[in-house]
């Protein structure tokens, strides 16, 4: 089951320097995104639109000591290496799996580090590692961060714990309960650097300008800091960030996604041109009066000239849905699949809503009907 839980009111704390240490918006110290959830947020009306799509599971990999061949596993598709300051060459990659024999996503090993590159629908993310060093790649929808949408995690070697993540979120806040926060210049941009009760490690760095949402932040790295925290703060220096290059799709948040009066939400994962995982998010089991139901209908909207209208038929005459009921059980995630293609066929890049009907039914020909919409981009 998927870890999101979208509740209105609430905002993911992330695990703060050292294991165990928590936060969330109401504790001393929290970081995350604004929204619920730790879901990070868009606003309608300025979503990205280049081209790609997919999504794929983290690899883990050790930057290699000097130079060697590279490759990078693309998510989604088949793996291909992508030419990045720092290195040159490609080779494939194996998406979807944990490691691939590849050493260097989008590079070859050199005097200089490793450069590690993770794409997404936001922009392209990429980091140069040297020697000594490992790293994860957190694909879109893999939940494998802390926060944010997708990222870069890395740790020395010969840390048994903590690493820091390099990752992108749309919106970052944090709390300002014992936070002591200074303005620094990183990779060339301004950022905000971020410490909590004095301790000797940063918590966050929150870079601005060109590179906004992109944010580095330490777990559990108490351990090994004071050998490798100076040198984990240079690394950041290699930071780079291309909004011009976006690949896949991704969900964003709107107020019609949310129905208090019955405590549902819906998320959209693992999308594509031809469908998408649906996610109901029963969060309040006392709000409905009676079973909440889907159906198999749906509609899909697209956004055009500042306005919505459905998108086009891939069909011609008439089509229909079957007329069933699926129960949407309280206090729980459910998931389900979507194939638009006999419909829509493939959705080309640009800004949609799916429009999905819920009954809180009683009793026959006693329900109330609610309308929720699921945002979602395609590049």
């Amino acid at each position: 089951m998927r870890k999101r839980m979208i509740t209105l009111a609430l905002v993911l704390g992330l695990v703060l320097g050292g294991c165990g240490k928590t936060a969330d918006s109401g504790g001393e110290n929290g970081i995350g995104s604004e929204e619920p959830g730790g879901v990070s947020l868009s606003a309608a009306g300025t979503l990205p639109g280049e081209n790609g799509d997919g999504t794929a599971d983290s690899e883990s990999v050790t930057a290699p000591e000097g130079s060697g061949e590279a490759g990078a596993g693309t998510p989604g598709g088949a793996g291909s290496g992508t030419g990045t300051p720092g290195g040159a060459g490609s080779g494939a990659g194996t998406p979807g799996g944990a490691g691939s024999g590849a050493e260097a996503p989008g590079g070859s090993g050199s005097e200089n580090g490793t450069p590690v590159v993770q794409g997404g629908p936001f922009g392209e993310l990429s980091v140069t590692l040297p020697a000594g060093w490992k790293y994860e790649l957190c694909p879109i929808d893999s939940d494998e961060l802390m926060n944010g949408r997708y990222g870069i995690r890395f740790s020395p070697d010969d840390a048994e714990e903590g690493y820091i993540e390099l990752c992108y979120i749309e919106r970052f806040g944090v709390c300002g309960t014992g936070l002591e926060e200074e303005t620094v210049t990183i990779a060339g941009v301004p950022a905000f650097k971020g410490v909590y009760d004095g301790h000797g490690y940063w918590d966050f760095i929150s870079f601005q300008e060109n590179f906004q949402g992109v944010v580095a932040l330490t777990a559990c790295v108490e351990g090994w800091w004071s050998e490798y925290g100076e040198e984990a703060t240079e690394i950041l220096e290699t930071v780079s960030f291309d909004p011009q290059v976006k690949e896949g799709g991704a969900w964003v948040y709107h107020e019609e996604s949310q129905e208090e009066q019955i405590g549902l939400s819906l998320t959209l994962e693992e999308i594509s041109a031809s469908g998408a995982t649906l996610h109901y998010n029963q969060f309040d089991a006392k709000a409905p009066t009676g079973e909440l139901q889907d159906g198999d209908d749906f509609v899909i909207e697209v956004k055009k000239d500042g306005g919505w209208e459905m998108a086009p038929l891939a069909v011609e005459g008439d089509y229909g849905f079957h007329d069933v009921a699926y129960s949407i059980p309280a206090g729980t995630v459910t998931e389900r699949e979507l194939d638009w293609t006999w419909l829509y066929g493939e959705l080309a890049p640009g800004e949609y809503r799916i429009r999905k009907s819920i009954a809180d039914f009683r009793k026959t020909a006693d329900y109330d009907r609610y309308e929720l919409c699921a945002y979602f981009f395609l590049n």
